[in-house]
């Protein structure tokens, strides 16, 4: 009864072992596959972090350098423009036509016109259109001036019109000796600047003059 008693009592013992075991075995299958996940959802997500920084950097990186063009274009622009005009040149017989060609070509102007104050028309490039207007708005903007400066402020060198089909025309004014132009461009789609021209004044001079 001992003997048997004693076999019962270690089957019971190796029983509750063996369970215990499985039971173990079983809580670190399932402790495992937990951590398995829980680190493959970390990876996920880590991974999904650096996609939408990399994403934000990307897109940081594209406005800021959309802003960089926005603010350089204007500038590089205005020098290219500048380059180009100061390089026109005048031909053996002074001709303003020509001239104002490579005016239009570099400066890409529709219409290059030069009057003087009575409206009346001194020179303009080949393909120039609407002068009849152009002459007349050049010959107001001169009077316009003239009531800008008053007495005492200082005379306007150049008047700029922005109108509804996107074209700009600017009006350069200046001297020749004794007589008081207007120098006029239209370009359409591009900014310019009041000064783009300044850099052909001297030519148109030289051309008007007959000097050198």
């Amino acid at each position: 009864m001992t003997l048997a008693s004693a076999i019962i009592g270690l089957a019971a013992a190796a029983f509750l072992l063996l369970a215990g075991y499985l039971f173990g075995a079983s809580s670190g299958r399932s402790a495992r596959e937990k951590l398995r996940r829980k680190n493959f959802e970390l990876a996920r997500d880590f991974a999904q972090l650096r996609l939408t920084l990399s994403r934000e950097e990307s897109e940081q990186n594209e406005s800021l350098r959309a802003t960089i063009e926005e603010v350089l274009t204007p500038l590089i622009r205005k020098e290219q423009l500048a380059q180009g005009l100061s390089h026109v040149s005048l031909g053996a017989h002074r001709d303003l036509t020509p001239l104002f060609d490579q005016i239009a070509e570099k400066g890409g102007f529709s219409t290059v016109l030069l009057s003087n104050e009575e409206g009346l028309p001194l020179a303009a490039n080949t393909a120039a259109g609407d002068s009849g207007r152009l002459l007349a708005t050049a010959s107001l903007m001169l009077l316009v001036a003239d009531r800008i400066a008053g007495q005492q402020a200082p005379a306007p060198l150049a008047i700029m019109i922005y109108d509804e089909t996107d074209a700009s025309t600017l009006f350069r004014i200046f001297r020749i000796h004794d007589h008081r132009l207007s120098l006029t461009a239209v370009t359409r789609g591009a900014r310019v600047t009041p000064t783009v021209l300044d850099p052909v004044l001297a030519r148109v001079g030289a051309a008007l003059s007959g000097t050198p």
